[in-house]
C-alpha cells in the first residue's frame, strides 16, 4: 500500500515538473515573438 502511494506520489511530481518545463517554453517562445 504504503509502496503504491510513493509510486503515484513520484508520477504526480513528474507531472508537474513537465507542466511547468511546458510552461517556461511557452513563456519563452511569447517572449521571442515579443520582442
Amino acid at each position: 500500500m504504503e509502496k503504491r502511494m510513493i509510486n503515484l506520489l513520484i508520477i504526480v511530481l513528474r507531472a508537474v515538473v513537465a507542466v511547468a518545463n511546458a510552461v517556461i517554453a511557452l513563456l519563452e517562445l511569447i517572449r521571442e515573438l515579443v520582442d
